[in-house]
């Protein structure tokens, strides 16, 4: 039994697919797809349209024994993890791969993708794929918050994290990595490099012939997607499958109003999400060739010294998915030079790291520190509990990264060599929002805290004098108490005595 009459199968996999009327003509598109994945005859000529609209390929000159290796680059919406899923399904309960596997070897079908919860997802379409009375009862062994689940047929369907060293030595009989697109664009660990994961997972597929299911929408000019992309999209020859297509191509269902309401606000986003456009609004904020020569090799924290005036920038978040950050530094004649940084890794409580960073801060007689202007009301308060003035920043994260940025390429920034810094800084995205405005961030799934109180203690520390903003004040009056923003300057000239 192939794919295509699993899915029309009643007892199988129709109900997974099917509208509340029991028809499965919204998925039509998507069955064409799976046609071209299995080598099954096409013949009606609005098939053999989509097929070269979706594939650059001529739909006469498809590999008759379909495709092992597929990229799957469709809109937000279309409905392919409900297909990844379904294949998924399918290459566990109905493919037969498992009896190449000797005696000894566990079958596998693997899901994979950035994160445990996105791989989840997939997981939990396979799972409602195979939830047909026939079906479910080849599901043998499964608990509920257990990443996995075995069938009776022996094959073990795992939902594993995209690093590169989990996925070595299985047996398997397919692997769907999910938003493909989506590792790669960031160095914040290289163990979830897309193409270390790639590298690691063929083996594992050979002796199965198992496929290679990779699927995700769009997202930038990088990382082995766009490779993959650049070297078989559009090539008769090629023994990689490349389907691109947009949200409403897969998906008819979708409004059209809609999307275009989302293209109106925000053009750039909206046409890589729906109408699956690489992004061109998206660089990277500088290259690690860039940032490297400002590193001081070996130097990882340097002790107070007297007759110095440091400046510190903190990164508090609320603890529990967040890292939280500190960073020292201070202006020596033509540099600033970063002293310390220091991470405390969520979840943790706040008040707890509050209390550490004052610790370190009066270590180097700093009775001051600028945050981020976002910060909430209590990050004040509770630095200002233990002695510390805190002062939210004038300037924004995107504001302090642009302004970094040419004293690092004019070498004018002696950096810490912390691995976690440097990461943070290489995976840093540039994208131009509307009006030219610029923002910089990190890429998503990705952190930037160690960065950003790195960048705010260089940016506000070069000016040689303490940094603007404001901080908040008690005042008292007639036995209450009353606060208020005040300017810096004006705190200052105050209470210079003080500070």
């Amino acid at each position: 039994m192939n794919i295509i009459e699993a899915v029309k199968d009643r007892h199988l996999f129709k109900p997974y697919l099917a509208d509340k009327n029991g028809s499965l003509s919204t998925w039509a598109r998507w069955m064409t797809c799976l046609r071209v994945i299995y080598g099954l005859p096409i013949r009606k000529p609005w098939q053999k349209r989509l097929i070269r609209q979706c594939t650059g390929r001529n739909p006469d000159k498809l590999n008759p024994e379909g495709y092992n290796r597929v990229l799957l680059l469709c809109g937000r919406r279309s409905g392919k993890s409900k297909i990844a899923g379904l294949i998924g399904a399918f290459e566990s309960s109905l493919s037969g791969r498992e009896e190449v596997c000797s005696p000894g070897e566990i079958p596998c079908v693997t899901i994979t993708s950035p994160t445990r919860d996105q791989s989840a997802i997939i997981k939990s379409y396979l799972r409602a794929a195979l939830g047909s009375p026939l079906l479910d009862e080849t599901v043998v062994d499964e608990a509920k918050k257990r990443p996995s689940f075995e069938l009776a047929n022996g094959v073990h369907v795992r939902v594993l994290t995209g690093d590169f060293r989990t996925v070595r030595g299985y047996s398997q009989l397919a692997v769907v990595c999910d938003e493909i697109c989506f590792f790669g664009t960031t160095e914040e660990s290289k163990v979830k490099s897309d193409t270390e994961l790639i590298r690691s997972i063929k083996p594992s597929l050979l002796t199965t012939q198992g496929r290679l299911i990779c699927v995700s929408s769009k997202y930038w000019e990088k990382g082995w997607a766009f490779g993959q992309w650049k070297r078989h999209f559009g090539k008769d020859s090629s023994r990689v499958l490349v389907w691109d297509a947009t949200s409403r191509t897969m998906n008819p269902t979708l409004s059209e109003e809609d999307i275009q309401a989302e293209i109106d606000e925000d053009p750039e986003s909206a046409r890589s999400e729906y109408l699956n456009v690489w992004r061109t609004d998206v660089a990277a904020w500088l290259p690690r060739e860039a940032i490297e020569p400002c590193v001081v090799f070996g130097r990882t924290e340097l002790i107070r010294k007297p007759n110095i005036s440091y400046r510190a920038f903190v990164d508090v978040s609320g603890g529990r998915s967040d890292d939280a950050a500190l960073a020292i530094s201070h202006k020596a004649d033509s540099k600033t030079v970063l002293d310390c940084v220091r991470r405390w890794k969520a979840p943790f409580s706040p008040q707890v790291v509050v209390a550490d960073m004052v610790d370190v801060l009066k270590s180097y007689q700093l009775r001051h520190v600028t945050g981020d202007n976002y910060s909430a009301e209590w990050v004040a308060e509770s630095f200002r509990k233990l002695g510390i003035s805190y002062v939210k920043s004038d300037k924004n994260k995107s504001q302090i990264y642009l302004e970094l940025l040419p004293r690092i390429c004019s070498g004018e920034v002696e950096l810490l060599d912390d691995d976690v810094l440097i990461k943070q800084l290489c995976g840093l995205e540039r994208r131009c929002r509307s009006g030219g405005k610029d923002i910089v961030d990190h890429a998503p799934g990705a952190k930037d805290d160690v960065a950003n109180a790195a960048a705010g203690a260089i940016v506000f520390g070069s000016k040689g004098h303490f940094q603007p903003g404001f901080i908040i004040r008690d005042r008292f009056n007639g036995g209450r108490t009353l606060r208020n923003r005040v300017l810096w300057g004006e705190f200052a000239k105050s209470h210079r005595a003080t500070f």
